[in-house]
C-alpha cells in the first residue's frame, strides 16, 4: 500500500473533512458497542483496528497542524488534554490487538472494560473538539496567507552545499501547504526567464517556507545562483507531480547521488516517522558532491556514503553497497535518484530479484500542469508525462535512451546562447504606425454630409462592409505585431450605420453571452464608442478579447439579417473598436453591487473563469481566482499568439477585475496545493474553469524523436515564455529549416504562423481531409496562406524519420482520399497506397486536447463523462459535488473562447442565486 500522509484543513471553515471522519468514528463506535454486547471480538478488534490505523493519523495531523493554535490562544491546558486524550486512546487500542487472537480472547471481563474505556474516551474525545475547540479556533488560520508573493517569492536563506549547488529556503506557502514527499515546483527566477523544475527538499505548512536544491548546469540557473538572501524569485509553483509511492512495510533502500539526495530526503523523513527501517546510500564524485548527508543520516536507521575518488565514505558508486544490501536482508523498495546512468545502473540491481524500484524523472518541462507535453517519458513502452504521471516511474519499465536522447535536445542552444544574440526572421527594426496601412471608409452615398442614425434601410443597404486594414504579408512574418488592425473612427461609424436595428435581433440569439448588439452597435453610430463599450461589459468581461478571436461568422454574424443580401455588419470588428477605446480611456470600474460577505473561489484563469469572476465581483461577492501559471490568462496568453491577440490586451482585461476587487493566486495547482474539498469548504461556492489543457499526440512510430512538439508546448514557449526573443528570454525553441504542422483547426494556423516568424525555408500543414472539413476560421486560413504556409491536404502522418543523433528529419505520410458521404452527409477518408515523404526538422502536432483529469483523481464526488469532462447539470452548470459549478473547455472538451465565456456567465448567475438563497 503507498505510504499517505494525512493533512487536516487549515481553519474553521476548511474542516468538511476533519467532521465527516469525526462522524466516522461516532458511527464505529456505535459498532464497537453493539459488538461489545454481542460478545462479537472479531468486531472488536476491526474497530479498534479502525481507530489505529485510521484514528490515529488524523489525531497525528491534529496535534502538527491544529493543536499548535490552542497553545498560541493560551488554551494550552485543553492542549494538553487532548494530547493525553490522543496518548491514552493509542495505547489502549495496541492494549486490545494484543489481546484479541483471531477473534479469541484469554480474559473477557478485563478485555470488555478496556474496550469500554476506548469506546467512551474517543466520543468524549470527539464531543470536547466538536464543541470546545473548534468555536476557539473560529477565525484562526494555520497557514500563511498567500498575499506575502503578492510581489515576489523572498529568499529566506542561500547556503553552498557544494560547487555549482545551492539550497534556498524561500517563503512561499502555498507550495508549503500541498508540498508531500517527490514533488517538484517549478521556479521562474526572473520574469523573462525559462520555468525550470526543482526537486521539493523540505518546508513548512504552518510557517510558509520550502527549501530546494539548486545546481547550476544552464543560463537560467547559473544566474540564480548569483541570487542572495533578502532577494526575490519571479515565480515559484507547485507542488507538482505525485508523491513517492512508498509501501507502509518492510525495509526502504534510499539511492541517491548529487542533488537527488534532496529528492529522497523528505521521503526518509516520513518513513523515520512510520517507524519503518530506511536505508540510505548516497553517491558522489567527491566528499564536497555529497549533500545533505547529516539530515539524512538523522533520518536512516542506516547511512552509506561512496565517491568515486574516496574522499568520503566507500571508494566507488552506490550499486555496490545496494548488491550487499539486497543480499544481506530482505527489501520492499528501492527509490533511486540522480543522474540518469545511475538510475538505470540501480534499476537493473534490482531487475532480477523483482524487487519494486522507482526513479524520479526530471524531464524537460515548460508548465509542470501535463499541459504542454514536453516532458513525456516512455513507459512499458506506453508515453507519459513526467510532470502529471510522475515524476516517480517504475525503473524497470523506463525507456531511459529515449530519456538521454531527449535531456540533451537544448543543450547547443544554450550553448551558443552566451555568445550569440540572433532572433531568426524578426524584423531588423520596430513596427511603428507608421508601417501600417490605412483603408479609408467607403460608401455609394455621402455620408459625411448625412445624419446616420436617420437613415432608411435601403440607405443603409448601400454601404458596403468596411475592411480592416492589415500589414502586408512580406512585413508582418518579420514580427509578431498585430495583423489585423482596428476599423478607424470613420470606418467604425460607417460600419455601424448598416445595421438595420431590427425589431427581433437575430444576431442577439447567435451570440453566447446574450450581448445586446444592437444597442452597442448604435452608440458606435453615434459617435460614442465608450458607451457602447459599457453596454458590451453588461454581457462580457472580454470584449477586447471577444472581438478578435470569436468566430462571429459563425454566430451572430451569421445571424445578421444584412447578410441575407449581402456581407453581414462586421459586429466583431465593432466590439473591437468600442472595447478598445475604453482600454485607452482613464481606467474605469463597471459598476459595482453592494458587499453580499459571500466568497467564492474560481480554479482557472482562463476565459471561462475570468468570465465567472468578473460577473459574481460585479454582483458584490469576494471572488479570489486560483492559476497555476504564473500569469492570468489561460489559453489567451499561453495559446494565442500575440499577432492574433495581444498580451497587453488580456492584461488590461485582467486589471479590470482587479479593480473589482477579484483576487488572484498564481501558481497554484489545485488538487496539489489544495483538494476541491479544502477549497469547497473554504469558500461558500467555487467554479472550476480548468480547461482542456492535456495535449494528444499522433501514436506513430518515431514520435520521441528531438525536434517534435505538441502544439501547447510550442505556442507555451513562444506565446507565454517568449521564446521567440531567446536568448532575452530564458526560455528556447527549437525551429528547424523545414517546420510540418498537423492538423488544420485554429490552432494549427496559429502554430504554423508563430514558426513562419521564426525563420525556417519552409512551413506546412498536413491534414488528413480537405480544406472543406477544417475548423479554421476563414480568416485565419487566408491568412496563414497568404504568410506563405503551404498545405497538404489528404495527407497523414504514418512514421517519423531521424538521424543516429536523434533528431527528426522527415514525416512520411500516406495520401488520403475522400469516401462517399455517411448518413449524416458528411465524407469520410481512407489511405491509398501512395506515401509521400516531406522534409522536417520540426514538426508540431495540433490534433486537439482533452480534459486533465487532475481535479476529479482526487475528488471521488467529481463525476465525468468520457473523454474526462466534467458532468454538469445543463441548467445550471453545477456539477456533482454540491456548490462546485464548471465551465467552459472543462465541460466540452475544446471549443471556442466566446462559448466558455457563455458558461461561465451561465454558471455565475446560477452561483448567484444559490448564493444569495442561502
Amino acid at each position: 500500500m503507498p505510504l499517505s500522509t494525512p493533512s487536516l484543513v487549515h481553519d474553521e471553515t476548511s474542516m468538511g473533512e476533519w467532521h465527516l471522519l469525526h462522524l466516522s468514528a461516532m458511527n464505529t463506535m456505535a459498532e464497537l458497542s453493539a459488538a461489545l454486547l454481542a460478545r462479537d471480538w472479531a468486531q472488536v478488534d476491526r474497530a479498534c483496528r479502525w481507530v489505529y490505523e485510521v484514528l490515529r493519523p488524523h489525531n497525528e495531523a491534529e496535534e502538527r497542524e491544529l493543536l499548535p493554535l490552542l497553545e498560541e490562544l493560551g488554551a494550552e491546558a485543553l492542549m494538553d488534554q487532548l494530547i493525553g486524550d490522543h496518548r491514552e486512546m493509542w495505547d489502549l487500542t495496541l492494549l486490545l490487538l494484543a489481546a484479541n487472537s483471531n477473534g479469541a480472547v484469554a480474559e473477557p471481563g478485563v478485555y470488555q472494560e478496556q474496550a469500554r474505556r476506548l469506546m467512551d474516551l474517543v466520543r468524549q474525545h470527539i464531543d470536547t473538539e466538536e464543541h470546545i475547540m473548534l468555536p476557539l479556533l473560529k477565525g484562526k488560520s494555520l497557514y500563511m496567507g498567500d498575499e506575502v508573493n503578492a510581489d515576489g517569492y523572498l529568499i529566506l536563506e542561500k547556503r553552498l552545499l557544494a560547487p555549482e549547488t545551492w539550497s534556498f529556503i524561500v517563503q512561499a506557502p502555498m507550495v508549503a501547504r500541498g508540498r508531500k514527499p517527490g514533488q517538484f515546483l517549478m521556479v521562474a527566477p526572473f520574469e523573462k526567464s525559462e520555468r525550470i523544475p526543482l526537486t521539493l527538499a523540505d518546508g513548512d505548512a504552518r510557517k510558509g517556507w520550502i527549501r530546494f536544491v539548486m545546481v547550476e548546469v544552464g543560463a537560467t540557473t547559473k544566474a540564480m545562483g548569483k541570487l542572495n538572501q533578502g532577494d526575490k524569485l519571479f515565480a515559484v509553483a507547485g507542488p507538482m507531480g505525485r508523491p513517492t509511492e512508498l509501501v507502509d512495510e518492510g525495509t526502504v533502500v534510499l539511492v541517491a547521488g548529487g542533488y537527488g539526495s534532496a529528492a529522497i530526503l523528505p521521503a526518509a523523513q516520513a518513513l523515520k516517522a512510520r517507524g519503518q527501517r530506511v536505508v540510505t546510500v548516497l553517491g558522489g564524485r567527491s566528499r564536497e558532491r555529497v549533500l545533505l548527508a547529516e539530515e539524512l543520516e538523522a533520518a536512516s536507521d542506516e547511512l552509506i556514503i561512496t565517491t568515486d575518488d574516496g574522499t568520503l565514505g566507500r571508494k566507488g558508486i552506490v550499486t555496490q553497497p545496494l548488491a550487499e544490501i539486497l543480499e544481506r536482508e530482505p527489501v520492499a523498495e528501492v527509490v533511486a535518484v540522480g543522474p540518469m546512468p545511475m538510475m538505470q545502473a540501480v534499476s537493473e540491481s534490482t531487475r532480477e530479484k523483482g524487487i519494486f524500484t522507482l526513479v524520479s524523472l526530471n524531464a524537460l518541462m515548460v508548465d509542470g500542469t501535463g499541459m504542454c507535453g514536453g516532458c513525456r517519458v516512455s513507459v512499458g513502452g506506453e508515453m507519459k508525462f513526467a510532470c502529471f504521471d510522475g515524476p516517480d516511474f517504475d525503473g524497470h519499465k523506463v525507456d531511459f535512451n529515449m530519456l538521454r536522447m531527449r535531456q540533451n535536445w537544448y543543450k547547443e542552444d544554450e550553448t551558443a546562447a552566451q555568445d550569440h544574440v540572433c532572433n531568426l526572421g524578426m524584423a531588423t527594426h520596430p513596427v511603428t504606425d507608421a508601417d501600417m496601412p490605412f483603408i479609408a471608409p467607403v460608401a455609394d452615398l455621402d455620408w459625411k454630409n448625412l445624419d446616420l442614425p436617420s437613415l432608411k434601410p435601403a440607405q443603409r443597404m448601400k454601404i458596403p462592409r468596411q475592411v480592416a486594414a492589415c500589414q502586408d504579408p512580406a512585413i508582418r512574418i518579420g514580427n509578431f505585431s498585430e495583423v489585423t488592425l482596428a476599423l478607424n473612427a470613420e470606418q467604425a461609424q460607417l460600419e455601424a450605420a448598416r445595421c438595420l436595428d431590427c425589431k427581433v435581433p437575430k444576431c442577439i440569439e447567435g451570440c453566447p453571452v446574450n450581448i445586446n448588439i444592437p444597442a452597442f452597435v448604435k452608440q458606435i453610430e453615434a459617435g460614442n464608442p465608450l458607451e457602447a463599450a459599457r453596454i458590451l461589459k453588461q454581457s462580457s468581461s472580454l470584449p477586447a478579447v471577444c472581438g478578435r478571436v470569436c468566430p462571429q461568422e459563425k454566430q451572430c454574424e451569421a445571424k445578421c439579417v444584412v447578410g441575407i443580401k449581402g456581407d453581414a455588419v462586421s459586429i466583431g470588428r465593432l466590439e473591437r473598436f468600442a472595447a478598445d477605446a475604453l482600454l485607452a480611456a482613464e481606467p474605469e470600474t463597471p459598476p459595482m453591487a453592494a458587499p453580499t460577505g459571500r466568497k467564492v473561489a474560481v480554479v482557472g484563469a482562463g476565459p471561462a473563469g475570468l468570465t465567472v469572476a468578473g460577473e459574481l465581483a460585479g454582483k458584490g461577492h469576494d471572488v479570489t481566482v486560483y492559476d497555476a501559471l504564473h500569469r492570468p490568462g489561460g489559453v489567451l496568453l499561453y495559446g494565442i499568439p500575440e499577432f492574433r491577440l495581444p498580451n497587453a490586451i488580456v492584461e488590461k482585461e485582467v486589471d479590470t477585475l482587479r479593480r473589482m476587487g477579484v483576487k488572484f493566486v498564481l501558481n497554484t495547482l489545485v488538487g496539489r496545493s489544495m483538494t476541491l474539498a479544502e477549497l469547497r469548504a473554504e469558500n461558500d461556492a467555487v467554479f472550476m474553469g480548468t480547461g482542456a489543457g492535456l495535449p494528444g499526440m499522433l501514436g506513430i512510430p518515431g514520435e520521441d524523436f528531438k525536434g517534435i512538439y505538441t502544439a501547447n508546448e510550442f505556442l507555451t514557449r513562444i506565446n507565454l515564455m517568449r521564446a521567440d526573443l531567446f536568448p532575452e528570454s530564458g526560455t528556447p525553441v527549437t525551429v528547424g529549416k523545414h517546420v510540418v504542422i498537423v492538423g488544420c483547426g485554429n490552432t494549427a494556423m496559429d502554430a504554423s504562423r508563430a514558426a513562419r516568424r521564426l525563420g525556417p525555408e519552409s512551413v506546412s500543414i498536413v491534414y488528413r481531409r480537405t480544406i472543406k472539413e477544417s475548423t479554421a476560421r476563414k480568416e485565419e486560413l487566408e491568412h496563414t496562406e497568404e504568410e506563405g504556409v503551404h498545405f497538404h491536404f489528404l495527407t497523414n502522418p504514418l512514421r517519423c524519420i531521424g538521424n543516429d543523433k536523434g533528431w527528426i528529419t522527415h514525416i512520411e505520410c500516406a495520401v488520403m482520399e475522400l469516401t462517399e458521404p455517411g448518413p449524416d452527409g458528411r465524407r469520410g477518408v481512407r489511405a491509398t497506397a501512395e506515401t509521400v515523404t516531406l522534409p522536417c526538422d520540426t514538426l508540431v502536432v495540433a490534433l486537439g486536447f482533452s480534459v486533465n483529469p487532475l481535479i476529479a483523481q482526487t475528488e471521488d464526488r467529481l463525476k465525468t463523462l468520457k473523454g474526462g469532462v466534467v458532468r454538469v447539470d445543463e441548467t445550471t452548470g453545477e456539477t456533482t459535488v454540491p456548490g462546485v459549478f464548471a465551465g467552459g473547455d472543462v465541460i466540452t472538451g475544446g471549443a471556442t473562447v466566446i462559448l466558455a465565456m457563455g458558461q461561465g456567465r451561465r454558471a455565475a448567475e446560477a452561483m448567484h442565486k444559490q448564493l444569495m438563497a442561502h
